[in-house]
């Protein structure tokens, strides 16, 4: 933790206030019967504290806190009686809270919200029914007092009830407070907002979020077990009243109220909670009911709790005092000088020993092989390539080197650097070196752009603070290392992503899909971080769809398949490889396309199309007609924009930019990516659903799923009532296209449907797509493979990021052609071929 003046003054503002408020209590300035409020406030603020910062800091809600709140007035009660020192009353309450909250904290963590509150609230159930049934120790419903505790240090004695417990209190709220300033600025915080953010990623920079749950909780437990001290020292007497269920419902409130996981908040809960029953019978309400109109005001009206609410006026001001501008575009400019890359894998192949080694690698879910057999080594100094169509395996592997497979079953061997690497946790293998990237940029959006990268580390010192000053800069993001991810364009959180993986230096870097998403000039500058990363000896193994920016970077290119390598070579040679280039193309199976019983009436028509995600942009100026009676199929590696392209033909997406007519009153269905099927319900209840949701009821519902039904095949049409789970994934497929089928579409639009399946399935859905399309049904057909959709469709567009690259039939050779390089490479064919070979195939 590294102090520096505003910090310190921040810090110091709690013992400040506590001086000057028990200088009030000395001089008299607050009258007697007040006096206990103002000791009884300072408790439940640091109570309110405890609970609020592990929900605000954890994401643990916690209705078990009354228990250690009564853990800590009973150690104070029973320490009182047998001649305890008032340090050993607290350290044995402090120790036990935190040993139980450990124990809770590690329990739930591997629960939901709600599982962990169910798990809080039996404890503290359990507890209460432990204090009224061991009434030796805590006189059950009739209490115990608290008398005296004479201090070991030579203070003096606290007595129970008495003036000297309220100052005691108010000081120690005062201390507590003074601690809570900086841990908030700490990579304590840092880690544990991380873990909650986003475990996953969480994970791969060496942070356990069972780990952090269990210390929080501890944390927590112990600082609520100390109030509960404090709790008996002031009232001179304790009995279970005060820690029912009531209270800790109380506690949330509070803490909602004041603002979770702030430290004026806690206060101002504290306030609240000593107060609340004045209030009631100002208003002349019970409790609860005025505790009730209280939250929901304060949920509806003030969402962020009342000291943000009133803050945010202060750093509206700040702000405009201090405006930054707004974050740049990316370019190569942004890059310094010096960061710039030495020399290209092209100009220096990699070389050194094997650093890391897979031998005969094998991953498998259930009865999924995601991984088969797989072997491949990468050198120090090298850059490998890994490609493959969606659904290869590409990801697994990455999950492998990273130790995020869940509950895959892992066979094989892995080497990294000597030291066998499957029996690794996920958290070590940053220690050993390994750096990870994330295909969609995981980010934790709670912490700024600087504390993404800082909470890499255990104990942040200045020169943890200056390393990673250098390190954003290095990546353009010096200028906006206080702002959060939220405020920055996708680019720059991949780039932030960058930067959290390379902290600490790596020796292996894994990036997950980094060219995705990017526009030319971010593609441009991100190759050139690789190229520097190579230059200093870091050895990169980088997945991608767009080949042609990942071929500029790599030494050696790994192809895969159904979870099996392929083929292997260097970026000028692999896809020279039949059966790499067939593995994105497909193979043409002879089946005889059939023709076409459409018109010339356009159903759908784009016009300039373009849409983006948060600044990734997915399509841009796309010109489609999508005629009557026609397949049309698009074709496109993973990443294309397909599945984008497909929601906006279907009218449940509207595009950024351009234009979506049609010609008339037609009706749309789509059969999306993953099938989206309701597991839990029978094959019948999907179909109903569809109607349902058409309007369809009674006996024009009964109707229409007899025509439907009709469309499945035998063996789906004797098992109407099983439950979807039950089907094998072809099957589940054909439900889908029968779902989006039974609203008697115009325009059928399916997409990916043959994504993992078995061969001989895939040919059944397509010989029933493609009937469809010969019964005059308009359909069109999203698929990554383009042989597949060049022997189905009669028409084909190519979109390769996100522009139709090539448009035209397939019985048409020279498309053939065109098709096949405008896949691999948009760019490589003209944009006046493209508009010909468009216009072309309208002619046709």
């Amino acid at each position: 933790m590294v102090f520096n003046r505003s910090l310190l003054a921040k810090a110091a503002l709690g013992p400040a206030a506590g001086a000057v408020l028990m200088a009030f209590m000395a001089a008299g300035a607050i009258p007697a019967y007040q006096m206990y409020s103002v000791g009884l406030a300072a408790v439940y603020t640091v109570v309110v504290l405890s609970v609020g910062l592990l929900a605000g800091w954890s994401g643990i809600w916690s209705v078990g806190h009354p228990a250690f709140f009564a853990i800590g007035a009973y150690f104070a009660a029973y320490g009182s009686g047998h001649d305890w020192t008032l340090e050993a009353v607290i350290l044995g309450a402090v120790a036990t809270g935190a040993a139980l909250g450990a124990f809770l904290g590690y329990a739930g963590a591997r629960f939901s919200v709600l599982y962990i509150a169910l798990l809080t609230l039996a404890f503290t159930t359990v507890t209460l029914e432990l204090v009224n049934r061991w009434s030796s120790v805590t006189g059950g419903d009739q209490g115990v007092p608290v008398i005296q505790l004479r201090s070991a240090l030579g203070v003096g004695t606290v007595v129970g009830g008495g003036t000297d417990a309220q100052y005691l209190a108010v000081g120690a709220a005062a201390v507590v407070l003074a601690l809570a300033v900086p841990a908030a600025a700490s990579g304590l915080r840092m880690r544990l907002v991380a873990a909650k953010s986003h475990p996953l990623a969480a994970r791969t920079i060496g942070i356990a979020p069972e780990a952090q749950s269990s210390l929080s909780f501890a944390v927590s437990a112990a600082c609520t077990s100390f109030a509960g001290v404090l709790l008996g020292l002031i009232t001179g007497f304790v009995s279970p009243d005060p820690f029912s269920l009531a209270f800790g419902i109380s506690l949330i409130a509070a803490c909602v109220l004041g603002g979770v996981g702030t430290v004026l908040g806690a206060v101002a809960g504290g306030v609240y909670l000593t107060w609340n029953p004045s209030l009631s019978s100002a208003v002349g309400l019970p409790q609860p009911v005025v505790q009730g109109l209280v939250l929901v005001a304060v949920l509806l009206f003030l969402p962020g709790g009342l000291v943000p609410f009133l803050a945010k006026p202060a750093r509206s001001v700040l702000r405009r005092v201090q405006r930054r501008p707004d974050a740049p575009r990316p370019t190569t400019a942004d890059v310094p000088a010096d960061l710039l890359p030495l020399r290209s894998p092209s100009e220096a192949a990699g070389g050194g020993p094997v650093l890391l080694r897979l031998e005969h690698l094998s991953v498998g879910y259930g009865g999924l092989k995601a991984i088969e057999d797989a072997s491949l080594s990468l050198r120090q100094n090298e850059i490998l390539a890994v490609i493959g169509p969606n659904g290869a395996g590409k990801t697994t592997l990455l999950n492998v080197l990273s130790g995020l497979t869940g509950n895959g079953r892992v066979s094989g061997s892995a080497d990294f650097a000597g030291r066998p690497l499957l029996k690794a946790r996920a958290t070590a293998r940053r220690r050993l070196g390994i750096g990870r990237t994330f295909q969609h940029a995981e980010v934790f959006s709670e912490l700024t752009v600087a504390e993404n990268v800082l909470c890499t580390r255990r104990r942040i010192t200045a020169r943890d603070r200056a390393e990673v000053a250098r390190l954003l800069h290095s990546v353009g993001l010096a200028d906006v290392a206080d702002r959060s991810p939220a405020e920055l364009p996708f680019g720059l959180q991949k780039r932030l992503d960058l930067a959290r993986a390379m902290a600490e230096a790596p020796r292996l870097l894994i990036l997950d899909e980094p060219f995705g998403g990017l526009d030319a000039a971010e593609r441009a500058l991100l190759a050139q971080h690789i190229r520097r990363l190579h230059a200093d000896g870091t050895a990169v193994l980088v997945i991608d769809h767009v080949l042609d920016d990942l071929f500029s970077v790599a030494h050696r290119v790994l192809a895969f398949d159904f979870g099996r390598t392929i083929g292997e070579g260097t970026p000028d040679t692999v896809l020279q490889d039949p059966e790499v280039r067939s593995s994105y193309l497909g193979t043409v199976d002879g089946r005889e396309r059939l023709p076409a019983r459409g018109g010339d009436r356009s159903m759908i028509r784009l016009h300039g199309v373009g849409h983006a995600y948060g600044g990734v942009v997915a399509l841009r100026g796309v010109d489609l007609d999508v005629r009557q009676g026609m397949v049309l199929g698009v074709a496109g590696a993973n990443g294309a924009g397909k599945s984008t392209l497909a929601a906006i033909l279907h009218g449940s997406l509207e595009p950024a930019h351009g234009d979506r007519e049609t010609g008339g009153v037609v009706r749309t269905s789509l059969a999306p990516e993953g099938r989206a099927l309701f597991k839990t319900l029978s094959l019948r209840e999907n179909l109903e659903v569809a109607a349902y949701a058409a309007g369809l009821t009674g006996g024009p519902l009964r109707e229409r799923l007899e025509e439907t039904v009709q469309w499945l095949p035998p063996r789906l049409r004797d098992r109407l009532s099983a439950s979807a789970a039950t089907l094998s994934g072809g099957e589940q497929q054909m439900l889908a296209i029968a779902r989006a089928l039974i609203v008697r579409p115009d325009v059928l639009i399916v997409d990916e449907p043959a994504l993992g399946l078995a061969p001989a399935l895939v040919d059944e859905v397509y010989d029933r797509l493609a009937r469809l399309g010969h019964d005059g049904l308009t359909v069109v057909l999203l698929e990554q493979l383009l042989s597949r959709a060049m022997s189905v469709c009669h028409e084909v567009a190519v979109l390769h990021d996100g522009v139709v690259a090539a448009h035209g039939r397939p019985d048409d050779a020279a498309f053939a052609a065109l098709a096949e390089a405008a896949y691999f490479d948009g760019g490589v064919t003209a944009a006046g071929t493209r508009a010909d070979t468009a216009r072309a195939s309208q002619v046709n």
